[in-house]
């Protein structure tokens, strides 16, 4: 295997990734890596496959139905980029998992086309902890004040929330967002119609996974760092 390989980089952060874990008394098996297949061929994908990768994140509908189409059956796929209402019904259709539900109209559609198609989907509510404008997301108090119209739309299974950090070498402002979400998801846990379904933190990227891992990110979205 080369040294180069994303084979190669994808074993390398999961030992990096239980290293960490151990360090702050989690359990490994607690933390879920989503490689970010943005850009990668299907190549790319099946090399980390190989090695024991089974869960794969995409940011766009039409790439990711792509490889869903023609990548083994049996691999967990995880839509995390920005959801446009237009794209909800192939989304709901080919993914597992929708990280990125940012606002009450989208859940709301997502509901719907769920009902449509009679399927249960499980999805993650995106909080921007870090108040910039150009990220999307509800507000933490806007999250607060939705949560019980959220937990009641049927067809969907609200399964926790995710953030993504400003990019800055300041680790004090990437830990306060990732702290955020975590005292929030236990805020809401309590409100939720299944507290322990709603249990995921999709927090955490190639630049800044440590300190995701530390503030109890149960997954990762790792791209660059393993398809370098």
């Amino acid at each position: 295997m080369s040294q180069d390989s994303p084979a190669h980089h994808f074993l390398h952060l999961k030992s990096r990734i239980d290293e960490i874990a151990r360090d702050c008394n989690r359990n490994p098996e607690d933390i879920q890596l989503v490689a970010v297949t943005k850009y990668c061929s299907k190549e790319m994908v099946e090399q980390v496959y190989e090695f024991g990768g089974r869960d794969f994140g995409e940011s766009r509908i039409q790439e990711g139905i792509e490889k869903v189409l023609t990548l083994p059956e049996d691999i967990r796929w995880h839509f995390i980029g920005s959801l446009q209402l237009n794209k909800v019904s192939k989304a709901v259709q080919y993914f597992n998992l929708i990280h990125s539900v940012d606002s009450f109209k989208l859940a709301k559609k997502i509901s719907e086309v769920s009902i449509q198609m009679g399927i249960d989907i499980p999805i993650l509510l995106e909080v921007n902890t870090s108040g910039e404008i150009t990220k999307h997301g509800f507000t933490i108090e806007e999250c607060r004040e939705k949560f019980d119209e959220l937990n009641q739309l049927p067809n969907i299974i609200l399964e926790g929330l995710m953030t993504i950090a400003p990019f800055t070498t300041d680790e004090k402002v990437i830990r306060r967002c990732f702290s955020q979400l975590r005292e929030l998801r236990e805020e809401l846990r309590v409100r939720a119609k299944d507290p322990l379904l709603f249990c995921h933190l999709s927090m955490g990227m190639s630049n800044d996974y440590s300190i995701a891992i530390e503030e109890g990110a149960t997954i990762l979205r790792i791209g660059s760092a393993i398809f370098k």
